[in-house]
Parts: structure tokens; C-alpha cells; sequence
């Protein structure tokens, strides 16, 4: 999807370029928020493999506003975050990577076959299964960038690694989904009282 193409879908809600910033950052806001608040962990053997909804929040700031919004937002998100909590970019970076794919694949897809219900779930788990092959050789890089380990570590790492990376997406596309439809509703409410 263009640039173009992202106009006439924010043009169809009604929405005002400063509307459109207004919820992007808003939408960065609740991510930024849901890493600080909402974090556990999937996986017990791996605690330091921790999920929170914040993909799904930039997940559905894209099926609704395109996949620009959708990285804007996510950067905003991520740029925030590192400003208030601060850490290794590394895993700033790794956030970034994992939740982009998912979101571009996704969207991009949506839009493409102007999927709605089954296809949009479809077009989700296409994303789902992106963002995990994508984390497989990120981590590499990362995890030898951030820690020093070695290849063989990493490998050994990837049986908590590849679940965790799978189960966050799917999450997170499940949560998007499942908020995409009253939050569709409700921006179109919105956006015609403020007329």
C-alpha cells in the first residue's frame, strides 16, 4: 500500500491529518504504557522472555490507519519507551523488528486483498509467521551484539526463543482483532460529533 492509498483509507473514516497524528501518538502512548505495566512471562523456563500487548497496539493502529501510521506509531512507541526506561538499544531494536514485521505483513496484506473477517485473520497469521522467521536469524545478530554469545548459544536459546517469538505474535494479532471492529465503530462515532 502507498502513500496514496493510506489517504484515501484515513479519507474514508473522515479523518483530518492532525487527527490522524493525534491518534498515532495516542495509540503510541497505550504501547509505550502496556510495556511498562503489562509485562509476564509465556514461557517459565525463559523468564527473561517477557510479553506485553503493545504489538497489538501498533498492530491495530495499522489495520486502521495503514501501514505508515503503523510504523510511525511504532517508532514514537519505541522512542518513548527507551526515554523512560531507558536499557540496551538492542532490545529496543529487537522490539521494533519483531512488531514492524508484524504489523507490515499484516496490514499490507490486509489492504491488499481488502480483507475483512477470515481474510484479515489470515493476513494476521501470514504476519505471525513473518515476525517469528524474521527473529530467527535477528537474534543471532542481537543476542551476539547485546551479550557476546556465541552461535551455539544462541541455537540452544531458540527452544524458548522461536515459542516465545510465536506465541507474542499471535497474541498480540488475536488482542488487534479482536479490539479492530469497536474501535473502527467508535473512531467513526468520533469523528462525526467532532464534524
Amino acid at each position: 500500500m502507498d502513500v496514496k492509498e493510506e489517504e484515501i483509507l484515513v479519507t474514508k473514516l473522515g479523518m483530518r491529518p492532525l487527527h490522524r497524528l493525534v491518534y498515532i501518538a495516542l495509540l503510541a502512548a497505550i504501547g509505550m504504557m502496556c510495556m511498562l505495566c503489562f509485562g509476564f512471562k509465556l514461557i517459565p523456563a525463559a523468564s527473561y522472555l517477557k510479553y506485553d500487548p503493545n504489538g497489538a497496539v501498533i498492530l491495530l493502529c495499522g489495520l486502521l490507519l495503514g501501514p505508515v501510521a503503523g510504523l510511525e506509531c511504532a517508532v514514537v512507541k519505541g522512542v518513548l519507551y527507551f526515554l523512560v526506561h531507558g536499557g540496551s538499544p538492542y532490545g529496543h531494536i529487537s522490539e521494533f523488528l519483531a512488531t514492524a514485521t508484524l504489523m507490515l505483513v499484516a496490514v499490507c496484506l490486509a489492504h491488499r486483498f481488502r480483507a475483512g473477517g477470515k481474510k484479515r485473520i489470515l493476513c494476521c497469521a501470514a504476519g505471525v509467521l513473518a515476525a517469528t522467521i524474521i527473529m530467527i536469524p535477528a537474534n543471532y545478530v542481537i543476542l551476539y551484539l547485546q551479550h557476546g554469545m556465541s552461535a551455539e548459544a544462541v541455537t540452544a536459546s531458540m527452544v524458548y526463543v522461536i515459542p516465545f517469538n510465536l506465541l507474542k505474535a499471535a497474541l498480540n494479532s488475536a488482542i488487534a482483532l479482536c479490539l479492530y471492529a469497536p474501535v473502527y465503530r467508535a473512531l467513526g462515532r468520533i469523528l462525526k460529533i467532532g464534524e
